[in-house]
């Protein structure tokens, strides 16, 4: 039993590490490659979900109440499950934000932007350019500003290429506004509030996974933003959502442990 909470304990471990490894390439040189890690990943998550928890609730059952092994269990189980569960309420919430609709009145379009590969608009960045295309042709006052700079040496900022995608499917160029400065979301809409007067209706266009954590940023500097979605491509979602979800940890970690701590609190009364 204790060799058994050893090796599920090693598998949890290794489900969370390979996928924030797989997180941190960025920059993958095929679609196969893309679909093969996100695959991979989404695989990993499953084994986390239908093997390792319930393995967990098996040792918690039967070995011995506040040995080192038990102890072992319940912390490393409490985190992974409450990490598991809170994973699983963000991508259903983040799939729920694609229901929002847009405003009846748009002075602006703010499309937030992605990493673009050698002067092309990648599938997850296209779905933004995309969902603002479509909003734009029912609000045609409206400009729409991407936001984007240059990043990893690339020769155009991620808001120029952004805006020939714009350009080529049929949005006037005198509607765009290149701000090519911002390197991070935070800085998207930093940079892009100096381009907007204060009065005006806005709506942020990003990726459904992307909204929770772009609105909270907007919260915190005080802008009342409207927020639309768009789709992600299936091939792209378990790493995407999952990077996001971590942000968010990262951004609030206090209250994630702040909740694990109080979770073990009230497993170690309730035993």
């Amino acid at each position: 039993m204790i060799y058994l909470n050893l090796v599920n304990e090693l598998i949890c471990a290794l489900c969370w590490g390979i996928t924030i490894r797989l997180i941190l390439i960025r920059h993958l040189n095929s679609e196969t490659k893309v679909a093969r890690f996100n695959t991979f990943a989404f695989v990993l998550m499953v084994v986390n979900l239908v093997v390792v928890l319930p393995i967990f609730a098996f040792l918690l059952k039967n070995l011995s109440i506040q040995s080192v092994s038990w102890l072992s269990s319940l912390v490393v189980a409490t985190i992974d499950a409450l990490s598991t569960f809170n994973l699983i309420l963000f991508c259903i919430f983040s799939c729920c934000t694609r229901l929002q609709k847009c405003p009846t009145t748009v002075q602006d379009f703010l499309v937030l932007g992605a990493a673009v590969k050698h002067g092309q608009v990648p599938p997850v960045l296209a779905t933004r350019l995309d969902k603002a295309i479509n909003c734009w042709k029912t609000h045609q006052s409206a400009k729409i500003i991407v936001s984007g700079g240059i990043v990893q040496k690339a020769k155009e900022s991620e808001a120029e290429v952004m805006a020939a995608y714009l350009i080529a499917h049929g949005i006037p160029a005198r509607k765009i506004i290149c701000e090519t400065q911002a390197l991070n979301t935070w800085q998207n809409l930093t940079f892009a509030r100096q381009l907007i007067k204060p009065q005006e209706t806005i709506v942020v266009v990003t990726s459904d996974f992307h909204v929770l954590r772009a609105r909270a940023y907007a919260r915190k500097m005080g802008l009342n933003w409207s927020f639309i979605s768009s789709k992600t491509p299936w091939r792209y979602c378990p790493l995407t959502f999952i990077r996001d979800y971590l942000g968010i940890i990262r951004d609030h970690w206090w209250v994630f442990c702040g909740s694990t701590l109080l979770l073990l609190l009230v497993e170690f009364i309730l035993k």
